[in-house]
């Protein structure tokens, strides 16, 4: 091979190596600008995510004048056997213990043999298409209970005979109204309770407490006596609690 041929096959090679190099750059810069623009995407989108839990109103806290626990409970009855409940009112299974149970509650409750603790929590607000019905109508229950026990006890059957399904938006707050006062009888103070969303802030602090210091990851949750039992053997943990 003549000199000028090796010279050729030199300058060939050198300019091989040098466009592989350059794709190799470019490789590298494209990668690299993914990432970037990954990272400022997933950055904003922690921004975001921060600055929607910031921009969440926050709710006074304010004590209900009817009979409460400080566990953040509606305190039915004074029987000596204490039952607490975990409700959320678009929990289909809630809605399902209640339909099974509430006669033979009210019972317990009239002949003085059990104290019945409603926690209503607000765990499935994710499930209302950011309309946090779960809350709404947690303290409109509430709001509920400062009219008198039956009022609450009839409120509760009231919204579940008209429960949303989960990932709907849920009722409205002039449903809400409309099922208190045209089902329940419930008047004006109550419904200007609903409205100036009294009990938002202190059903969030109930939610917190349950599903933090208490333990609970679901609805319906019983207990009695303090202790959790099956949805399904229920009644027969109260009427042996009751028995001594």
């Amino acid at each position: 091979m003549g000199k000028s041929n090796r010279n050729t096959d030199r300058r060939q090679a050198a300019e091989a190596l040098r466009r592989q190099q350059a794709a190799e750059a470019r490789r590298r810069k494209i990668v690299f600008g993914v990432a970037i623009g990954a990272a400022v995407v997933l950055i904003g989108g922690l921004l975001v995510w921060g600055i929607w839990m910031n921009s969440k109103p926050e709710y006074e806290v304010n004590e209900p004048s009817a009979a409460v626990t400080d566990t953040y409970a509606v305190q039915i009855g004074d029987g000596p056997v204490e039952i607490d409940l975990y409700i959320d009112y678009m929990c289909p299974a809630c809605n399902q213990f209640e339909s099974a149970y509430a006669e033979q509650i009210q019972s317990w409750v009239d002949d003085g043999s059990v104290t019945v603790n409603y926690h209503p929590l607000t765990i499935l607000d994710r499930l209302s298409s950011g309309t946090e019905y779960s809350s709404r109508a947690a303290a409109a229950a509430v709001c509920a209970a400062d009219a008198g026990e039956q009022q609450f006890l009839d409120y509760t059957l009231a919204l579940y005979a008209n429960q949303p399904a989960e990932n709907s938006e849920g009722l409205t707050d002039e449903e809400l109204i409309a099922i208190g006062t045209d089902d329940v009888g419930l008047g004006a103070d109550w419904q200007s309770c609903v409205e100036d969303e009294t009990y938002r802030g202190w059903v969030q602090e109930g939610n917190a407490n349950a599903t933090g210091e208490q333990g609970v990851s679901g609805t319906p949750t019983a207990k009695v006596n303090g202790e959790v039992v099956e949805n399904s053997a229920f009644a027969d943990e109260v009427q042996a609690a009751i028995a001594g």
